[in-house]
């Protein structure tokens, strides 16, 4: 019993440090917008894509908040 609540432990520390330091850089990145419209803002932006920030240029249309005015403020959001 006591092996088994070691184990439950053991499992819930692994999987509270592989999570997210936030659930917004779990989003998909926001570079390509809404997928159906082109639109023809120029704004370059940062996007968190699973191990580092991205730069990328967003149009203005569609995305999601896993967008960022600038590198520091991704990782600062995303990074460890």
């Amino acid at each position: 019993m006591k092996f088994m609540l070691l184990l439950v432990v053991l499992a819930a520390l692994v999987a509270s440090s592989l999570g997210l330091k936030n659930e917004i850089c779990g989003l998909p990145s926001s570079q390509n917008g809404d997928g159906v419209r082109a639109c023809l803002a120029y704004i370059p932006s940062w996007s968190y894509d699973g191990r580092t920030c991205v730069s990328f240029i967003y149009g203005g249309c569609g995305g999601n908040d896993n967008r960022f005015a600038s590198q520091a403020e991704c990782e600062a959001k995303c990074l460890e």
